[in-house]
């Protein structure tokens, strides 16, 4: 067996057999570029592939460098190869930005063979052939396990939840309504679909092809539940269930926390926070905003209930069993924290949109962890 081969078996070992394979360090020789794409296609994989996709792209770097092409030719190099696209089809994630970069570590170890001995063409073609090798064990693999899965399709929970996360489902409908559900839940009633619940937080996922019936299910789902449920419906196609139930799973975050009653939302109750949440430096900004608010002692209720009571002075004070003055007294210093006046129109405006996507994180992150649940 070549020193290479013995290289590249090492790299498919057992993670604890060489901590300096769990580094990567045959990549220590690759321009910088490439050392951070090896690192961050390491980094942005599923926990459950990281460390073959660790182990073989060490194997994969070691193998092109010495343009050894007999490191790639034994049955166990091929199939474990193989293994690892097979292991990225088992935890939804796609060979594809894989594949990408094995073709440009391929296309380095190229120029450095031609840079560093010219005329070897056994060398150069050597190089290729490792880098079709592993691209081919790869894509082979990860395509034998998704047809091992077409025979014994998804069911329940299981559908529910690989729909969530984006993957290719056998037998999963064309099209789906996308309940999200937050309230007092043991369980959540199929009616005709599949669902899934972490705690609180729920999904219900109904196949659908009329994007107008989601008010309509929503309302059916609620007679099934607890009085105090929030429920936002968004229809998708299959390929768009994740988009949707992110954005079903905003609404009914922006409904409590803008205090509205239980039942069925829409995004268009909540367009103007709906959009602010969606950009990140305009909802940072607001977090920035209403910080002050939330850690003055009494302010965040106080400009609760004056949005609640429609900036309504003497009702906000009532509600909150204050005299007028004192309520008086917390909007101005809302005022002064802010720069925007909640006794004003605009000011009371972007005050409540502020409140509200801040209030929304909690739950947000609630419906995050019912469909990534890792």
């Amino acid at each position: 067996m070549t020193s290479t081969s013995i290289r590249a078996e090492a790299a498919f070992a057992f993670g604890g057999t060489s901590s300096a394979w769990t580094a990567v360090p045959s990549a220590a020789g690759l321009p910088a570029e490439l050392r951070a794409e090896v690192a961050a296609a390491i980094d942005e994989q599923p926990v459950a592939a990281r460390a073959v996709v660790r182990r073989l792209l060490g194997a994969t770097v070691a193998a092109l460098a010495s343009g050894d092409r007999r490191a790639w030719t034994s049955a166990r190099e091929v199939e474990e190869t193989a293994r690892v696209g097979s292991a990225l089809a088992a935890a939804g994630a796609l060979p594809d930005p894989l594949l990408v970069l094995v073709g440009r570590l391929t296309a380095w170890a190229v120029e450095r063979a031609a840079g560093a001995r010219p005329g070897t063409s056994g060398v150069l073609k050597d190089v290729v052939r490792v880098g079709h090798a592993v691209t081919r064990g790869l894509a082979g693999g990860f395509h034998r396990h998704a047809r091992s899965r077409t025979a014994s399709p998804l069911a329940g929970e299981q559908l529910a939840s690989a729909l969530l996360a984006g993957q290719p489902v056998p037998g999963a409908a064309a099209c789906y309504q996308v309940l999200a559900v937050l309230g007092g839940l043991d369980r959540l009633p199929p009616l005709g679909g599949v669902a899934v619940a972490r705690g609180s937080a729920g999904y219900l996922l109904v196949p659908e092809a009329d994007p107008g019936r989601g008010p309509e299910l929503a309302a059916k789902l609620r007679e099934t539940l607890p009085e105090t449920v929030w429920v936002a419906p968004h229809w998708a196609r299959a390929a768009e269930v994740p988009a949707a139930a992110a954005a079903a799973g905003d609404v009914v975050a922006l409904a409590v926390a803008s205090d509205a009653p239980a039942g069925v939302h829409r995004l268009e109750d909540f367009a103007v926070e709906y959009a602010a949440m969606r950009h990140v430096s305009v909802e940072t900004e607001l977090r920035r905003l209403i910080a002050p608010v939330l850690a003055g002692p009494g302010l965040a209720e106080t400009l609760r209930a004056f949005l609640r009571a429609d900036g309504n002075r003497t009702r906000a004070a009532q509600a909150l069993i204050v005299h007028r003055s004192t309520l008086d007294y917390r909007l101005k210093r809302i005022a002064q924290l802010t720069g925007h006046d909640p006794v004003k129109p605009a000011g009371m405006q972007v005050l409540a949109v502020a409140m509200t996507t801040s209030r929304a994180a909690a739950v947000r992150a609630r419906f995050a962890a019912v469909a990534d649940p890792r």
